[in-house]
């Protein structure tokens, strides 16, 4: 195996029951991947938690190399643009930065193939395409309708433009940060992995491969229909 050190963005808030599991998952993972150990560390972006969540990552990590970033609320995506952000210009010790989500939707088996992938044909960019979903019909239709827009006004078909499971290419990744922050356009956009999507997709080949994508482990999304309406809206009219 060649390694290739990977940071991985956990953004949290108020998941103390999910991060919980989260950790769980990961060691057992890590338990049974023993070489994964040494080239994954795992940046969670507590994104103005109220509850146990830190208390829980401190407490219960046994086996995984973590960090924790604490930023005031700011909502999903923008915690994730600071994470990558923060490791692009910060972190030369990595070179490839995977996000993934803390309510465990996204299995960590998963990046065994991305990884082999990687390997075999060094691809930049590995995204997860959630072929397989169990999240409910109104997110899988806000998704469509997300892929829809961009073909409509782009023409461009992205099929899953706000995947929460993504690997990519640091070096590049720092780029496409920058020309991003650029555009003025994309100031205040609420859907950043999306518009992040778009711009890697302008430069460069995605790799997609299938994934399961799962019901949340514990408690509910915090988008209900009025709130991932409104936040499609400010995209519609942002790209």
């Amino acid at each position: 195996m060649i390694i290739n050190k990977i940071a991985i963005v956990v953004p949290f808030y108020n998941e103390e029951e999910n991060l919980i599991f989260f950790i769980k998952e990961w060691e057992k993972f890590i338990s049974k991947n023993k070489s994964y150990k040494e080239f994954l560390f795992f940046y969670f972006v507590n994104d103005g938690s109220t509850d146990q969540s830190v208390k829980k990552i401190k407490q219960d990590i046994k086996k995984l190399k973590f960090k924790i970033i604490n930023k005031k609320n700011s909502g999903h995506g923008e915690s994730c643009k600071f994470a990558y952000n923060l490791i692009a210009n910060n972190e030369t010790k990595f070179e490839y930065l995977l996000q993934i989500d803390s309510d465990n939707q996204c299995d960590p088996i998963y990046l065994i193939k991305f990884i082999k992938l990687l390997n075999s044909k060094n691809y930049d960019f590995i995204f997860g395409y959630r072929k397989y979903r169990q999240d409910g019909y109104v997110r899988v239709l806000i998704s469509r309708i997300l892929s829809l827009t961009f073909y409509i006004k782009k023409f461009k078909y992205i099929k899953d433009l706000n995947t929460p499971y993504r690997l990519m290419k640091i070096d590049y990744l720092k780029k496409i940060l920058l020309d991003i922050k650029k555009k003025k356009k994309y100031k205040d956009i609420k859907l950043f992995n999306s518009i992040l999507s778009y711009e890697i997709s302008n430069k460069f080949d995605i790799k997609w491969v299938d994934i399961n994508f799962r019901e949340r482990k514990f408690g509910k999304s915090k988008f209900n229909f009025n709130s991932m309406l409104k936040i499609y809206l400010n995209f519609f009219l942002k790209v």
